[in-house]
């Protein structure tokens, strides 16, 4: 749910913290912890590295809440699952929540992981602007031809001829000296340069592209029925993530690669040290975990503008702030 304003944001915000203590109490009387499943949206990766550490550390347990993590994969549809009832919360995309929203689910976003998009296009070094793009062949996956490619072809005057298919291989870059892929800075960057294959990468949420990554999303049943047990997991979450990125992550990166053995430690190290270099969880100071009104209408105002949402939706029950001061972790 959107907010109404200070007042309201305040109340239940306080709502978020007195739940959370009341839940201890409870926990403590009875014995037993209330459970939430987290459905990742890809294979256990760093990305999702301040979740897994929260888990391994105890830090979940401490907050009041038993949490079980499920990794994704290109076959599964997390959106499906949550509304199926089969989770409690999702890693998501903005455009993901809003697009629900038109078609009338109850989805909720309650906190983001990151505060930009780690989406961009990976391309030759020849290349140091977008617009010298124009007319090279650029892989595209099919999620993202509704979304960033809509806006890259309204910015820069791309051809929709130009789009190729993504598929998750490296190979064609290496082929073609004229082509460019769609990338995530934590991933194929990485690949390249394990291969020592020359790359320049651009991020999009630099060139005005996108807004939070890989938000937490529940439903609205959910969200009144669990609101205690979502603010632990919210708290113990993003203490979590400063662990994972300025602790001893060791423990998350075992969980990790179990779960995902195509996984190494070189590039959770890796990926580390991208998502410190690109502030990807916030400036220096900032809460870990909070979102603001303001990016939302940003970001709703450029989906409407490629077509991703009509103009006249309500995109404001989308989100809520309530549990921003329970997030108190700093970056």
């Amino acid at each position: 749910m959107g907010t109404d304003g200070t007042t309201r944001r305040t109340v239940l915000a306080g709502g978020a913290c007195a739940l959370l203590a009341g839940s201890r109490i409870a926990r403590a009387q009875s014995g037993a912890l209330p459970q939430l499943k987290l459905v990742t949206n890809w294979f256990a990766q760093a990305e999702h590295g301040g979740f897994y550490q929260a888990k391994e550390t105890g830090l979940y347990e401490k907050a009041g809440v038993d949490v079980a993590i499920e990794m994704g994969g290109p076959q599964m549809n997390d959106i499906q699952l949550l509304v199926a009832g089969r989770c409690d919360v999702v890693l998501s995309q903005p455009d993901q929540v809003m697009k629900g929203l038109q078609n009338g689910l109850p989805l909720v976003a309650i906190a983001t992981t990151f505060q930009k998009g780690l989406g961009g296009l990976m391309t030759h070094p020849s290349i140091t602007d977008l617009s010298q793009l124009k007319g090279h062949p650029i892989l595209i996956s099919e999620e993202e031809r509704t979304g960033a490619w809509q806006w890259l072809q309204k910015r820069y005057g791309f051809s929709p001829s130009q789009a190729g298919t993504y598929t998750f291989n490296l190979q064609p870059f290496v082929l073609n000296p004229e082509l460019a892929m769609q990338a995530f800075a934590t991933s194929e960057p990485y690949a390249a340069q394990k291969r020592g294959i020359p790359y320049r990468f651009f991020l999009l949420s630099d060139y005005g592209y996108g807004g939070f990554g890989n938000l937490l999303v529940t439903t609205g049943p959910v969200l009144q029925r669990k609101q205690a047990a979502l603010a632990g997991f919210l708290k113990a979450g993003m203490e979590g993530w400063k662990s994972f990125l300025e602790g001893d992550n060791a423990a998350a990166k075992r969980a990790i690669m179990a779960q995902n053995p195509a996984m190494s430690s070189d590039q959770i190290d890796w990926s580390v040290t991208a998502l410190k270099r690109m502030n990807a969880l916030g400036e220096p100071g900032a809460r870990f975990g909070r979102m603001n009104d303001a990016q939302w209408a940003q970001t709703a105002r450029i989906a409407a503008s490629i077509g991703v949402i009509p103009g006249s939706l309500d995109w404001r029950p989308g989100y809520t702030l309530q549990f921003d001061d329970v997030m108190t972790a700093t970056v």
